[in-house]
């Protein structure tokens, strides 16, 4: 394997500075390869610092090109390939229409009476769009064409059918039936993913599937709910009917849930770890709806300089964008100068949360003009500024990246040399502003 092939191969690993960085990893390893123990003592190395040996692996293989082991290691650190737009296409689409089935009594009208009925649709298909997205992603993804993977959809088919041909009746059997309906349709999700391999092994990796699924559905559930209500603050602050946000935002992504779940935890690489993929499904989110939010910002620009409300919003606002781009740094393997599509999302949400921070910096201004200086309007202030500059110094750091003249460890330097200054800010208001004020 020659050197271009690693650079061209393993973006994890090309780009990076060994010698320079980690001379100590370098003779390390050098010393451990001549060594009859050179498997083990590698894995020992890789263990106790993976971005130093992820760095000088590079370096390595340029000086031994055909040692066997160098090359095993630089294939098990080259990520596979990843999840591709159709797939993604296919995880969207099953998600709006699991949230366009359980907003259909809305979508009809409302009816009082028939199917439409919200006394009647939601006892027997509340969990038939959910899990019915769900157990036709496992069929969708796998082997669909064997013929014996078909019993899946069938029973999901016939439990809806028979669920809605029930009498509209508070009987004991017919509660006890709504009741079951999506328990059998969590079983049939499970043929589903087995793909008509009905193998015990293939039952309890479904049993630990769902269980990471329960998880992963947990954190999206909470981050959905951050997301719904600062978007629904947001269009408050510009006295923007908000309404959609309940109506139509909420419904529509917990919906979707649990097949975006089910989706990550079956895309997700061993070692991957769980904050990078949570910033890829919430980046997107978080930036259509601050577009949104700016664009409308023009007209009822007065608004904002107005309601003390607004300086909280924007405050929590700031927290979780920050808190998406650190922690989707902070999770990464991958530390090389590679940009992708989630580098260039970030940067625009970044961005766009930055010049939202100015105007939220010269609302606090004028609060200060016209109200005087109080102690909170001080520890607003300071809090806002430090979290702009970090935001402003993260953007300038990423636009480095997208141009290829950073990495991403260098990005992660940025935060670590924030937190000093974080730290001194907390103990300025903590134990200076009660002998002032």
């Amino acid at each position: 394997m020659s050197q271009e092939s690693v650079g061209e191969t393993n973006p994890e690993i090309a780009g990076q500075r060994s010698d320079e960085e980690h001379p100590s990893m370098h003779r390390e390893c050098l010393s451990a390869m001549a060594s009859e123990d050179a498997p083990e003592v590698l894995e020992a190395l890789y263990r106790s610092d993976r971005s130093g040996f992820v760095s000088v692996l590079p370096q390595l293989l340029a000086e031994r090109p055909g040692d066997v082991l160098l090359r095993a290691w630089n294939a098990r650190l080259t990520p596979e390939a990843g999840i591709t737009m159709g797939h993604v296409a296919l995880v969207t689409i099953l998600g709006v229409l699991a949230g366009l089935f359980i907003k259909l009594p809305g979508l009809f009208g409302g009816a009082e009476t028939g199917f439409f009925a919200e006394s009647w649709f939601y006892p027997r298909n509340l969990s038939l769009g959910p899990l019915g997205a769900v157990l036709l992603y496992f069929w969708l993804r796998g082997e669909w064409r064997r013929p014996a993977s078909w019993i899946a959809p069938a029973l999901l088919l016939v439990v809806g059918i028979f669920l809605n041909m029930l009498p509209d009746t508070e009987a004991d059997s017919s509660t006890l039936a709504f009741l079951h309906g999506p328990l059998l349709l969590w079983c049939a999700a499970g043929l589903a993913f087995a793909q008509g391999r009905f193998t015990v092994s293939r039952r309890k990796e479904y049993i630990r599937i769902f269980g990471e699924m329960v998880v992963f559905s947990g954190l999206l559930f909470l981050g959905g709910g951050v997301l719904v209500l600062l978007t629904y603050g947001l269009f408050e602050l510009l006295n923007v009917p908000a309404e959609w946000v309940y109506e139509w935002m909420a419904p529509m992504g917990w919906s979707a849930i649990p097949v975006v779940a089910a989706a990550a935890v079956l895309n997700r690489d061993r070692d991957s770890r769980i904050m990078p993929i949570l910033a890829r499904i919430f980046v997107p989110l978080f930036l259509v709806v601050l577009m949104a939010y700016l664009v409308r910002m023009v007209a009822h620009l007065s608004a904002l300089f107005q309601d003390r409300e607004a300086l909280l919003i924007y405050n929590v606002l700031l927290i979780t964008v920050l808190g998406l781009a650190v922690f989707s740094i902070a999770g990464r393997q991958e530390k090389s100068g590679h940009a992708g599509f989630l580098e260039w999302l970030l940067a625009g949400l970044i961005g766009l949360t930055v010049l939202l921070d100015l105007v939220g910096l010269a609302a606090i201004g004028q609060r200060l003009w016209d109200m005087g200086i109080t102690p909170n309007r001080m520890a607003v202030l300071g809090a806002n500024l430090l979290m702009f500059g970090n935001l402003a110094w993260l953007l300038s750091g990423y636009l480095r990246l997208l141009r290829g003249r950073s990495d991403h460890a260098a990005l992660e330097r940025i935060t670590a040399r924030c937190l000093p200054l974080y730290a001194g800010w907390t103990a300025l208001v903590a134990f200076l502003f009660p002998l002032i004020w």
